[in-house]
């Protein structure tokens, strides 16, 4: 008796031809797409979560260097929970354009872009690497605020959508940067400027008020700030503000980005 390959014996190429449309094709294309980039990266990202834990912890622990004394409390808010913010931004923001470029240099690219699957699909899977590779170094993160502030994280129902809509946002953004941008050396170099203005000039690990006037307001139609607020909201008891306006602005980006990665690629299926 002949029995079907399970969902996880199967390729990209065991998708079905005939019928590309539908829920069912989407969800089967999504998934097998997921499991040919982790395949790809099996390698590579025990090392990528081992760096971003370091990257996260030497965050949280630095911040309280630069203050003499203990931090105060609004700063050990921001601190803890903006460094999750820098984790899976990172993440989105260089590991995706990273590999995008060595394809390029590989001459992968365009094989990798001939694979019988929609362009969407693609965008959902590395979220998924984006998530596989953030969230263990989001959970070493809060902790090391723990040990060293007495942080106590406050997690409420909006968690989930926030991590989701953070890393979905960097992602789309890493996936523009990636795919409209065609020389790998220019890609580097835009993410290396773009993590150097999210990490040292947004208002994610401190006050939007230590900033200038100006740069505050440009930080409020930027994506980055937002994504610290809608963390803050879903980690702590706090009152936050501006939280249905960061939604809003989230959203916005990475629907405009998706829809500019997606016309990049050229959407088939």
């Amino acid at each position: 008796m002949v029995t079907a390959p399970s969902l996880a014996d199967r390729t990209v190429a065991d998708l079905p031809t005939t019928v590309r449309s539908g829920p069912r094709y989407w969800l089967d294309a999504y998934l097998v797409t997921a499991r040919w980039e982790l395949a790809n990266l099996r390698l590579f990202l025990p090392v990528i979560v081992a760096v971003q834990v370091l990257a996260g912890v030497g965050l949280v622990l630095g911040f309280g260097i630069f203050t003499p004394g203990p931090l105060p409390p609004v700063s050990v808010l921001y601190v803890s929970t903006g460094v999750p913010v820098i984790n899976l931004y990172l993440l989105g923001l260089v590991l995706l354009p990273q590999v995008v470029g060595q394809q390029r240099i590989a001459d992968t690219y365009d094989f990798t872009r001939s694979l019988p699957v929609p362009r969407g699909v693609g965008l959902g899977a590395w979220l998924t690497v984006t998530l596989a590779a953030g969230i263990p170094a989001m959970a070493a993160t809060l902790l090391a605020a723990h040990l060293r502030y007495g942080f106590a994280p406050h997690p409420s129902a909006g968690l989930l959508p926030a991590v989701l809509l953070v890393a979905l946002t960097a992602t789309a953004i890493g996936a523009v940067l990636a795919h409209v941008v065609s020389q790998p050396m220019v890609t580097m170099m835009l993410t290396q400027v773009l993590n150097f203005v999210a990490i040292g000039f947004s208002p994610v690990a401190f006050p939007a008020e230590q900033l200038p006037g100006w740069l505050a307001a440009v930080n409020h139609v930027l994506p980055f700030e937002s994504m610290a607020v809608v963390m803050r909201s879903a980690l702590s008891d706090a009152p936050v503000e501006g939280v249905p306006r960061a939604y809003a602005v989230l959203s916005a980006w990475s629907a405009a980005c998706v829809l500019l990665a997606v016309r990049a690629l050229g959407r088939r299926g």
